[in-house]
């Protein structure tokens, strides 16, 4: 592997975890993924 594919890499890694990690959040905070609005909710929770 290139320093350039170990960068990149990294940086894949390191976004992925920072998503993971506000959805983990907002989980625990009660803000549902559909938005909340059961009218439109196709079972998601």
């Amino acid at each position: 592997m290139t320093l350039g594919t170990v960068f990149v890499g990294v940086l894949v890694l390191g976004a992925a975890g920072l998503a993971l990690r506000s959805m983990i959040k907002d989980k625990k905070s009660g803000k549902a993924l559909c938005g909340g609005d059961c009218s439109k909710c196709h079972g998601c929770h």
